[in-house]
């Protein structure tokens, strides 16, 4: 039997990164619940090709 938390904290985090990355953002998942972070997120200055901003995503589903 699936656990369905788990499944809709899943879709949550993918939604995220489709959001993120359709903005310009690389995206980073970070499956299996065993960092603090759920996804990351990375921006690259197009001018500077530095990394100009990092930031750390914690995804949270209620029921409803």
């Amino acid at each position: 039997m699936p656990n369905r938390n788990y499944e809709r904290g899943v879709r949550l985090e993918r939604e995220v990164q489709r959001i993120f990355e359709e903005a310009g953002y690389k995206t980073i998942r970070t499956a299996g619940s065993h960092s603090p972070w759920d996804v990351i997120l990375v921006k690259e200055s197009p001018t500077l090709k530095k990394i100009c901003f990092v930031a750390f995503v914690q995804c949270k589903t209620k029921k409803e």
